[in-house]
């Protein structure tokens, strides 16, 4: 493919990103407060669990449909997926069809990020990948920025169903945008066929690979905690109002814009990803120690512990994404999928310990909890071997 016709490609692929993100980030710190409108806290935790056992599923066979009917027409199903979810969201809200459309909604958002993983895979270069990565993620960081205030705003003068109806119309465009830029892309799949063992086999036979999982395992299974958890924590336990916890987690987000091209930039010219890697995960572990220990009513002191945590998180997550892809190309969709499979297993152990530690305990103990877990991440990180 000629070089200015790639690069066509992979900017429209940072816009679709940075659209699908706000479609994403604008309920996804409101979403179990709202299925806490039907739900206690308890059975809000158990629908997590469900939802992610069916996405872990689904995910695990997505590569066979892919190779099937395109990565194009899958993400375009992918995207139509999440318009049905919304308005079952908007025009049965009740306890059954919510429970229904949640699992929609997961699902959809999930699949169309993989679905963007590949497009973007296939025009990156090894040598570039960190350059690439860390703009494409910037940028679809940069969209998560301003999304948890808004919808913060937004719910709180205008309800639930105003940021659906917003989130239908975004994801109308991301299919749009698609669908003229890919449309004359050839199926490279065409003939494979995927089993989950085989790619299980494959983990394991990679050693560093296998390391990678691990240390992503670890980074979702912080956001697990964070997204689900977080805000109830800050809303009904610490009381600040939602368009405060908007504001708090807009601040939040900022280090996922400043720090990732740099550090992708960093890991391909000079450090490789190990060192990079080990001090996010350091990071990340203090500050859920200090949300542990941090029980005072103060916007700017909330707003400056979760920016610090959130330098680690975005640290370690584009040191994931420079190694893994540099490791792999376009052709390994077995492993990319089984990557973005992570994020349902993590979201599934997630709620099962919280819920097994609130048996117990109160609900500031998870923070302490996830310190220590983040802390096991540091053997994979520091034993990995950097491609440099």
């Amino acid at each position: 493919m000629p070089n200015n016709n790639k690069k066509k490609k992979i900017k429209s692929l940072y816009l679709g990103g940075f659209i699908l993100a706000v479609s994403e980030a604008i309920i996804a710190y409101v979403q179990s407060s709202y299925l806490n409108q039907f739900y206690n806290l308890e059975i809000v935790s158990w629908i997590f669990i469900i939802t992610y056992i069916v996405t872990f599923f689904i995910i695990n066979k997505y590569p066979n449909f892919i190779a099937r009917f395109t990565n194009l027409k899958t993400a375009a199903f992918s995207l139509l997926l999440k318009v049905i979810s919304l308005l079952i969201f908007i025009c049965f809200p009740n306890p059954i069809s919510v429970f229904i459309g949640f699992i929609l909604f997961t699902v959809s958002f999930t699949l169309a990020f993989i679905n963007f993983d590949i497009f973007l895979e296939t025009f990156t270069s090894d040598e570039k990948t960190g350059r690439i990565r860390g703009i494409y993620f910037s940028i679809y960081n940069f969209g998560w920025l301003a999304s948890p205030f808004l919808s913060g705003i937004i719910v709180d003068y205008s309800g639930f169903n105003t940021l659906f109806i917003i989130d239908i119309a975004l994801a109308l465009i991301v299919l749009v945008l698609l669908l003229w830029n890919f449309r004359a892309l050839p199926n490279h799949y065409a003939e494979k066929h995927f089993e989950i063992i085989s790619t299980f086999k494959e983990i394991l036979r990679r050693k560093n690979i296998k390391k990678i999982f691990e240390v992503s395992f670890i980074l979702h299974f912080f956001y697990a905690v964070m997204i689900i958890y977080t805000p109830i924590y800050l809303n009904q336990y610490i009381g600040l109002s939602w368009s405060e916890i908007g504001l708090v987690f807009t601040v939040m987000l900022i280090p996922f814009i400043l720090l990732q091209y740099p550090a992708g930039y960093l890991a391909d010219k000079y450090y490789g990803e190990k060192e990079i890697l080990t001090t996010g995960l350091i990071i990340m572990a203090l500050a859920s120690f200090i949300i542990f220990y941090f029980h005072s009513y103060d916007l700017l002191a909330w707003a400056v512990i979760l920016f610090f945590s959130r330098i680690g998180a975005s640290l370690v997550e584009i040191m994931r994404e420079t190694y893994f892809f540099k490791k792999v190309d376009a052709k390994d969709i077995q492993l990319i999928n089984a990557l973005r499979s992570i994020t349902p297993i993590s979201y599934i152990i997630a709620p099962l310990a919280v819920g097994l530690i609130l048996s117990f305990l109160q609900i500031e103990y998870v923070f302490l909890f996830l310190g220590l877990i983040i802390l096991l991440g540091l053997y994979p990180a520091l034993t990995l071997k950097d491609t440099k």
